[in-house]
């Protein structure tokens, strides 16, 4: 199986994807951490890639192609995580899986609706678990993470003006994915607890297992 999780921010598509990939046993890999891990190297690309997330802005294609394309090369079964984001980015990895002779089986969309979204997102702390994705349960910001020893915080991206921003250009970008993959989408409801729409999810995909 070789699929992509889309959806708007704060949609919930890191954790299902995390539990999904696992239920099925595909190669996890999301768009996100590939982005934090450049940041993090310190190279002159992170540079490029921290200022335009944290000015609210998304990541060109020809950079998110590349990291994408440099990890799904020699991967037969895969979930993607955010990517991609739009028609040209879709466009691409028909592209290259096809000249590889391992098409997609298809797209998931995780629809939730604004509200929800900067509910969440306003809302939601991280720590350095999980390459800083793991989201606090209970606590606020300032206590220490029982797991890694680290003080939860909030992302510099996660304030109201980048979210709204974000979710502009979600919609603006994405707006075409769901014709451009129509006879291979599956949408499911985000709504509702992470086990509810884990099963939601599996049931869901059990066409393409």
């Amino acid at each position: 199986m070789r699929v992509t999780f889309f959806g708007p921010p704060g949609s919930g598509k890191g954790t299902q994807a995390e539990r999904i990939s696992e239920y099925y046993g595909l190669e996890h890999l999301s768009t996100g951490v590939l982005l934090r891990e450049e940041i993090r190297s310190g190279s002159e690309l992170g540079e490029i890639i921290r200022d335009t997330v944290e000015s609210g802005r998304l990541v060109g294609d020809d950079i998110v192609n590349r990291e994408v394309f440099g990890r799904i090369a020699d991967v037969e079964d895969f979930l993607l995580d955010g990517y991609p984001r739009n028609i040209a980015q879709a466009s691409d990895l028909d592209g290259y899986l096809d000249d590889l002779g391992r098409p997609l089986s298809g797209a998931v969309f995780i629809q939730v609706p604004d509200e929800e979204v900067i509910r969440r997102l306003t809302g939601r702390l991280v720590c350095a678990c999980a390459d800083g994705t793991r989201h606090s349960s209970g606590f606020e910001e300032g206590d220490i993470c029982p797991e890694c020893g680290n003080a939860f915080v909030r992302r510099i991206d996660d304030n109201r003006e980048v979210v709204d921003n974000r979710l502009r250009q979600y919609h603006s970008l994405t707006a075409g994915l769901e014709d451009y993959y129509r006879g291979r989408l599956l949408s499911v409801d985000g709504m509702g607890s992470v086990e509810e729409v884990f099963r939601k999810l599996r049931e869901a995909l059990r066409p393409w297992a």
